[in-house]
């Protein structure tokens, strides 16, 4: 069974009121697709949905996750971040993004999961990660989308 991490993004679209279409296939995925994997989540993931002003929303998404594996930050983590950042792979006012990445990345799982196109999910961002990762003695790792594991699952 393959390891799947997911970041803030994902259990928010789940809740997601604006964006009809992200929440649908969030659902469609959770629904029907959740159970082939190994899902986890880390401290990062729940602090940022911590913050979350509505109380509402806040409590539906953390009821999502809560029976999920939590991931804790590590110094590797946080020193993997830091090089994605240095590396100009993540850019610099995107930490939390390189921190979801490294904390995946640290602990060998196989997919990250996000909503995150700007920073995370994007084929230069991905193979940049990996050609870093290999050389850096990192596990590969794949970045993907809801939508875009859906699809590569059929």
């Amino acid at each position: 069974m393959k390891s799947i991490y997911l970041d803030a993004s994902i259990p928010s679209a789940f809740c997601e009121k604006s964006q009809l279409e992200r929440r649908k296939i969030t659902r469609k995925w959770w629904n029907n697709e959740i159970s082939r994997y190994e899902v986890l989540v880390s401290r990062l993931t729940i602090e940022e949905i911590e913050a979350l002003k509505t109380k509402e929303k806040r409590e539906a998404i953390l009821s999502l996750i809560q029976d999920f594996p939590v991931l804790e930050n590590s110094p590797a983590a946080e020193r993997a971040a830091r090089e994605y950042i240095e590396k100009k792979i993540i850019p610099p006012n995107a930490f939390n993004d390189a921190l979801h990445l490294a904390i995946a990345v640290v602990n060998k799982k196989d997919i990250l999961l996000s909503w995150d196109f700007a920073h995370l999910v994007n084929s230069k961002v991905e193979r940049r990660v990996n050609a870093y990762n290999l050389i850096s003695g990192y596990s590969r790792i794949r970045i993907v989308s809801p939508q875009d594991l859906m699809k590569e699952a059929d």
